[in-house]
């Protein structure tokens, strides 16, 4: 080391004096701080598409997943096929909301041990706004980010099943229509099994009218005055209008 006019210069392979380590810790500061700022982009993009992937998940816990299909026949109703109703909260989907005998979840499955209610949080940490309603919605991300996974609440809840009944010759009941009763059977919507019942017409014509959730119901044919039946399964998707012939193997009219 050489002194000059009273300063340190340090010569080739030496150290750095204490303005260059300070210029460099700036220097290391300014390009941190750019890189930062061109991150965050990504990184809130980033945190938008986990939100929404989540809000899907949430979505499909409630209504099913459609594209699981058993045989040709969709097998997978979620939430509203079990119950027969929306669910009041996000809990409802892994916690049994009231004792409901057809409560079948959970219906969402949460990794993390230590914070049971993750799944109820947007990927900001706020939790998702849901009532009860057809829409899930995240404020995280400072404005709204949705996901509607139906048309309405009567998409989910009342929809209509129609069709015929007829005898093994294919002849309606004509006169003999009181003596037959169509019952469909579905869940009540507070845990139970419920059913309702209509007499056909006497051409064979019978509707059960925006009344049935979503999800797969047996639906029955019964003729009272020779105590036989016939059933079938249906199939009542979101906001449908489900048209079925149920026959006797017999011939009566």
């Amino acid at each position: 080391m050489i002194k000059r006019d009273n300063r340190s210069i340090y010569s080739p392979g030496g150290g750095f004096t204490l303005i260059e380590l300070a210029l460099i810790i700036v220097i290391i500061g300014i390009v941190a701080t750019v890189a930062m700022r061109s991150m965050q982009p990504a990184v809130d993009q980033s945190r938008i598409d986990a939100t929404m992937e989540e809000m899907e998940t949430l979505a499909r816990a409630i209504v099913g997943n459609k594209d699981l299909v058993s045989e040709g026949i969709r097998s997978d109703f979620g939430y509203i096929g079990d119950v027969g109703a929306l669910p009041p909260n996000l809990d409802a989907l892994v916690t049994n909301p009231g004792g409901y005998g057809t409560w079948d979840g959970p219906y969402v499955l949460n990794d993390f041990v230590e914070n049971p209610d993750d799944f109820k949080r947007d990927a900001w940490g706020n939790e998702y706004a849901y009532s009860g309603g057809v829409v899930i919605t995240s404020s995280g991300n400072g404005s709204p980010l949705t996901k509607q996974f139906a048309g309405g609440v009567d998409d989910l809840i009342a929809n209509t099943v129609r069709g015929n009944v007829y005898d093994g010759l294919g002849a309606p009941p004509a006169d003999s229509a009181s003596s037959v009763y169509i019952i469909i059977y579905y869940p009540d919507g507070i845990g139970g099994l419920g059913s309702s019942s209509v007499n056909p017409s006497a051409s064979g014509q019978f509707s059960f009218s925006n009344m049935i959730p979503a999800g797969n119901h047996l639906i029955r044919a019964v003729h009272a005055s020779d105590s036989d039946t016939t059933s079938e399964y249906i199939t009542v998707l979101p906001g449908s209008d489900v048209l079925c012939e149920l026959r006797f193997s017999k011939s009566y009219w």
